[in-house]
């Protein structure tokens, strides 16, 4: 149950983009604004995704020197 309420301000814009969004998917401005913040501070989707990235890069092999990359595209393109 919604207990408590705020106030936000929205550039006349923004506000049109967040209505025409709310209409095509059936439901209010409130409930977007409710669903973005619960997705950008409370979900751990998002966290865990940046871990990960952070994971890659810290186990990805570096390359010194260059790279042929004429020979690198022939030998993919005998696989």
């Amino acid at each position: 149950m919604l207990t408590k309420r705020t106030n936000i301000l929205f550039s006349g814009e923004t506000w049109t983009k967040l209505e025409r969004l709310a209409r095509t998917r059936g439901s209010s401005v409130g409930e977007l604004v409710r669903n973005a913040v619960h997705e950008s501070y409370f979900d751990d989707t998002r966290e865990r995704a940046k871990e990960a990235y952070e994971s890659i890069l810290r186990n990805r092999k570096r390359v010194s020197g260059t790279l042929d990359y004429k020979a690198l595209i022939n030998e993919g393109r005998r696989v």
